[in-house]
């Protein structure tokens, strides 16, 4: 793609294009993987020992790892890392896939598509500067984590049901906020930055996505 023909808007609008392809694609390949190995019947053998404690921390540890070294990634190995994250991260939701119901999966991923969109769009065409919500947002997702794993111990329904409605408030306010740096970020960016500017830009709208389907689904969805 040669960014230095367009106009500054054209390739601002081509490089968030790309960035929501790739994270429309490794969603679906999340998606399409969860479903397959719960079809196979996988789902006992990989959650039924400490394997299954592996497969859930994962997709946190991988990407902190990136968050560490992604700088010094070069474009080709970040694609190979981030649809390796999207893959362990349908593995991982191949155990809530085999819980609720096929119904409530379809009615969590239209909320979050909608709710995702509408949220994005507004953080791209705002004329607002949100970079002021980062600090608190970063704050949030940490206590989040915090949270999740004090709850693991003590198993809290009440405490689970307020922690997913923090995190879709949370990772949706975050959507806004990230589409916004985008948006920042591709207007001055260089040519040779593009490439490996829209995998990180994807990987942040990718988790932003994936946390916010999956406190809609264990909100609001039905057991089998």
């Amino acid at each position: 793609m040669n960014y230095t023909s367009m106009t500054a808007a054209e390739s601002l609008n081509t490089a968030v294009a790309g960035v929501l392809a790739r994270m429309t694609t490794a969603v679906l390949a999340t998606m399409i993987l969860a479903s397959v190995v719960v079809s196979l019947g996988l789902v006992p053998v990989l959650f039924s020992s400490m394997l299954g404690y592996v497969i859930i921390f994962a997709p946190l540890v991988m990407s902190l790892y990136l968050a560490w070294r992604g700088a010094d990634m070069s474009e080709s190995t970040i694609k190979v890392w981030f649809y390796a994250f999207a893959g362990v991260m349908g593995v991982s939701l191949s155990l809530l896939f085999s819980i609720f119901t096929t119904a409530s999966i379809v009615q969590a991923l239209a909320g979050t598509t909608v709710s995702f969109g509408a949220l994005a769009a507004w953080g791209y065409f705002t004329r607002r500067d949100l970079s002021s919500w980062g600090p608190f947002l970063f704050a949030g997702v940490v206590g989040l984590i915090v949270m999740m794993l004090f709850n693991i111990w003590f198993a809290s329904s009440a405490l689970q049901m307020t922690l997913n409605v923090l995190c879709i408030l949370i990772f949706l306010a975050l959507t806004a906020y990230d589409m916004n740096r985008i948006r920042d970020m591709f207007w001055s960016a260089t040519e040779s930055d593009v490439g490996r500017l829209q995998w990180f830009a994807a990987l942040s709208l990718y988790i932003n996505f994936i946390n916010i389907f999956v406190s809609m689904l264990q909100l609001f969805g039905n057991r089998e």
